[in-house]
């Protein structure tokens, strides 16, 4: 589950500080001790607010943190002023340790100087010390621990091994690891040594080097590296920091160490747990810096957690040669591989002066830490300087770190009663500091300034939180108390309350949580406990006791309730007939007895038709639907029902219009029929536009040109009652127009794409090509012909012609040359062409090439038209093998030079010669080929040279012949 939480949480801090790390953190000189010295060491005590300091030539001093008081320890150690003073280590006031940089180490406790040698346990020559925090150490054995000695405890490095001192008894512990080692750091937060004994993690990374960071709880082991990839060849100073846990009792928290090291090549920087191998990822800054000391201040840490950031930093400090560095925060901010994310500033308040160490001052080493200095030992004194977060902060931001105990943290405001009370108090998570004061009203609370407040008076409450290592602070949220002396509630009922027999009632008060009701009937407790008080049906006298505290009940006044039987009520029509579309009017009257007078308000109505409800609640309703309607009359929750009766409507044929054709162009006569046909009984009217047409009246089919709404109305003359068909709109439809249009998107050339556009008003489209697409593409010349027809059967044609221009043609021959001997050759292209290509290069109609393959020539005509020819270029030279070495020794085998490719050929002249330059053979042809004499005689063994002229003097051969026996 840790593991899980951790790995859940770098992934959120990855995604959101990814970007570039900007300055959070300033620096400010406060003080300035022992100045003009050379400042070597500067170690703050654990447990006391002393520092102990060394500086060159063999001088030690102590400074009281508090009152900055310097008292000079050097005569106290001149009776050793034989050696050279390398490292300090305070254990108190009046305790220190001084390394030597010889098997001897110095002790001054309670004003006695003591040597500790060899024969006291020191391994070898001492290069580093430090004082323990952790209380555990490596044995001899590589993975074992020597237990958790109940002792102060001095830790040795020396180039035989690691060795410890029980400062408290004088005792060298035993357990010491038996390999050069070195302690990089040791503060009252971080350990770190050197462990060469661990070993290698792998043989191919020649260049590790194993290290170890103890905790108060465990031991982890790591790898930082020298030598190549540009690390330094000089591991000055090594540190590490937690990453993102401050709570070092953590299970696993050694996965997200970070270890960073200083070399004469800038600062490294890996993850512990990913350290083993170069493989993965890790980071370099500074390069070219030599670094002296690394070391970290954390600030803010009351504002943050281990797996809360908030506003908690934690800042890498780095002395160098050129002067004091500082990075931005890598608390809760780590990118790839666990590594967190820095960028580091110098500070130009000390310029480029070495800074030998570093060293951070606190005044707390526990929840909330504060460190609220840093000590700088420099080339020319000692320096304090004082952090500062106040640019980069918003102390006006609200932090929301109070809330109400047993309440979600959503829950800002209650209310309470005048003899109780609420707590509320400050979420660790938010702020663990334990410097902050409530507030009440904007005011301060006196006295007030623990984790929880006990709140009994109403008003607007919050805290006040300090930073205690810094004049910041920050106020929280607020939370919101009233007070209710009494209850408040509304129970707003007339003293007399009529209802209908055989209904019920209900009675209700406000609902809130914290108020507690008791119902009464007739002066007596009905056991009901609710705000509301539902199924009255009994006549009595009713009212509710309210309590908003224990053992305070208000009561509301009495309420008499009356259950009173409502007479049946009557219903009646307006006519006593309908037409289909009329709209019948029901009405509902209720019988009022003179004894019977009921004062609430009017009666509510609900109608019914053939048995189910319907929409309505008046007195009255119109409906337009055959059936049987009731009404149910009702003056409270109970009802009483009239009488059914029955509604009925004359129904008629609806009348509709047709036409014998679906649509008509402009000039046609449109034939319009009606399914009624006129008798004595029935009229047919027709209208146009809402205007009668007083000479078609009587008429099943009427006959017009005009458009318009036609309507055909129909009247029953034996009742009266009508119907209407629907509105039919004649219209009559002009011809349609059309255009084409041409779309060419180069040169009409042979072979090419012309799209035809037609745009028209209506109807659809068919081309001559069979096409009935408004767009169409022709690839040869012609003249294309678009036919529009409309609905109404309107016929419109256009055309449009099409003229291809012919594609310029090539015939260019292909041609040879004789590429070994340099020839080149013309090619000519026909003349008349606007433009020429060769091989993608403008030119003209001759092209000269001596390369062998092939030549792409591009012609375009005056009319942009193009042609492409491929011309292939071969070689016409003949094969001449010439033997390097031939034996005239008359053994029947290679007895002479025999020279293929010759035959024939009596142009060819074949000379050879020795090595000083003579002639020695010479023929015009080669019929007969040499045998290796000159003058009758065989010539020596031996390199000779040839020289081979051949196709007319076109082609000239040299080289060298040996000549073996």
């Amino acid at each position: 589950m840790y593991l899980l939480r951790y790995w859940l949480l770098f992934i959120l801090i990855t995604l959101f500080f990814s970007a570039h790390a900007q300055q959070d953190m300033d620096l400010h000189l406060n003080s300035t001790f022992l100045t003009g010295k050379n400042i070597l060491k500067v170690k703050r005590d654990f447990h006391d607010p002393y520092l102990w300091v060394l500086a060159q030539n063999n001088e030690v001093y102590r400074i009281n943190s508090v009152t900055k008081t310097i008292d000079n320890y050097t005569n106290q150690f001149s009776s050793y002023s034989n050696f050279h003073f390398i490292d300090i280590a305070g254990c108190s006031k009046d305790t220190v340790f001084i390394a030597t940089n010889t098997s001897n180490l110095l002790e001054y406790k309670k004003g006695t100087l003591k040597i500790i040698t060899n024969a006291d346990g020191v391994l070898g020559i001492v290069n580093s010390i430090g004082v323990d925090y952790t209380h555990s150490y490596l044995t001899n054995n590589t993975y074992g621990m020597a237990g958790k000695p109940d002792a102060q405890v001095l830790v040795i490095g020396t180039d035989k091994g690691m060795c410890h001192y029980d400062y408290e008894n004088d005792v060298m512990l035993s357990g010491a690891s038996h390999v050069p080692a070195r302690v990089f750091d040791a503060s009252y937060r971080t350990e770190m040594f050197s462990d060469v004994e661990f070993g290698s993690w792998s043989g191919t990374e020649t260049d590790q080097y194993p290290v170890i960071e103890f905790t108060p709880y465990t031991v982890y082991g790591g790898y930082i590296y020298y030598g190549d990839n540009g690390f330094g060849n000089n591991i000055n100073t090594a540190y590490y920091t937690s990453g993102i846990i401050d709570d070092i009792s953590t299970p696993s928290s050694g996965v997200y160490f970070n270890q960073l090291w200083g070399t004469e090549n800038g600062i490294a920087q890996n993850s512990r747990n990913y350290s083993s191998s170069l493989t993965w990822p890790y980071k370099q800054y500074l390069p070219g810096v030599n670094i002296n000391k690394l070391t970290s201040i954390v600030g803010l840490k009351a504002f943050g957690t281990s797996s809360y950031k908030a506003i908690a930093k934690e800042n890498v400090l780095a002395g160098s040669d050129v002067g004091l560095y500082f990075s931005t925060s890598g608390y809760h901010n780590i990118s790839d591989g666990y590594l967190n994310v820095y960028s580091f500033t110098h500070y130009d308040g000390l310029g480029n002066k070495k800074i030998n160490d570093i060293c951070v001052n606190a005044t707390s080493y526990t929840t909330p830490i504060c460190e609220d200095g840093i000590w700088v030992a420099a080339i020319d004194g000692l320096y304090l300087l004082k952090p500062d977060y106040g640019a980069y902060v918003d102390t006006q931001n609200i932090i929301q770190a109070i809330q109400f105990d047993g309440l979600n943290y959503d829950k800002t405001s209650v209310e309470i009663c005048a003899s109780t009370t609420v707590n509320a108090y400050i979420n660790s998570y938010a702020y663990n500091g334990n410097l902050f004061q409530w507030y009440k009203n904007g005011v301060e609370i006196p006295n007030q300034s623990s984790t929880t407040l006990i709140i009994k008076d109403a008003g607007d409450y919050y805290a006040v939180l300090y930073d205690p290592c810094s004049a910041l602070h920050f106020e929280s949220n607020h939370l919101t108390v009233t007070q209710i002396a009494a209850p408040v509630f509304a129970f707003n009922y007339p003293d007399v309350l009529n209802y209908c027999a055989g209904s019920t009632a209900s009675l209700k008060t406000d609902d809130k949580p914290n108020y507690q009701y008791r119902w009464y009937k007739d002066g007596v407790l009905n056991g009901i406990t609710t705000a509301t008080l539902n199924n009255i049906t009994v006549t009595g006298k009713y009212k509710v006791e309210v309590s908003a505290c224990a053992g305070s009940w208000v009561p509301s006044k009495e309420v008499q309730i009356n259950f009173i039987p409502i007479p049946v009520p009557v219903l009646t029509t307006d006519k006593t007939g309908y037409c289909d579309g009329d709209q019948a009017v029901l009405s509902a009257a209720v019988p009022i007895d003179g004894s019977n007078v009921i004062n609430w308000s009017a009666y509510q109505y609900s109608w019914v038709k053939d048995g189910s409800p319907i929409i309505g609640s008046a007195p009255s309703i119109k409906v337009s639907q055959a059936g049987k309607y009731k009404v149910m009359v009702s003056g409270c929750s109970g009802a009483v029902s009239s009488n059914e009766i029955q509604v009925d409507f004359i129904k008629m044929e609806k009348p509709a219009i047709s036409a014998d054709k679906p649509a008509y162009c402009i000039g046609d006569n449109a034939r319009l029929t009606t399914s009624i046909t006129a008798d004595p009984f029935t009229a047919v009217t027709w209208f146009k536009d809402d205007n009668l047409l007083t000479d078609q009246q009587n008429k099943s089919e009427i006959t017009t040109n005009q458009p318009g709404t036609y309507l055909v109305n129909v009247v029953d003359n034996s009742n009266k009652c009508s119907i209407s068909s629907a509105s039919y709109t004649l219209s009559f439809t002009p011809p349609p127009t059309v255009s084409i249009q041409q779309f060419v998107n180069s040169t009409l050339c042979s072979g090419e794409t012309v799209d035809l556009k037609a745009s028209y008003t209506s109807g659809t489209i068919k081309w001559s090509t069979g096409e009935t697409t408004d767009n169409i593409g022709v690839k040869s010349s012609g003249t294309y012909n678009a036919m529009v027809t409309t609905a109404a059967g309107c016929v419109v044609e256009q055309s449009s012609t099409v003229q291809f221009l012919p594609t310029p043609t090539l015939a260019v021959p292909n041609a040879t040359l004789c590429q070994y001997t340099k020839e080149s050759i013309t090619l000519t292209a026909p003349a008349g062409f606007a433009k020429y290509e060769w091989n993608g290069q403008a030119g003209s109609t001759i092209f000269v090439t001596d390369k062998l393959g092939s030549v792409n020539l591009t012609v375009t005509d005056n009319n942009g038209c193009h042609a492409t020819q491929t011309i292939v270029i071969s070689s016409h030279c003949d094969d001449i093998h010439i033997p390097n070495a031939f034996t005239p020794n008359a053994d029947g085998h290679n007895d002479t030079w025999e020279i293929a490719g010759l035959e024939g050929d009596a142009s060819t002249t074949v000379k050879v010669y020795n090595r000083l330059g003579s002639l020695i053979f010479q023929s015009q042809g080669y019929a007969i080929p040499w045998n290796g004499t000159y003058s009758g005689k065989k010539i020596p063994t031996g390199v000779y040279y040839y020289v081979i002229s051949t196709k007319g003097a076109k082609q000239v051969l040299s080289g060298s012949v040996t000549v073996l026996y």
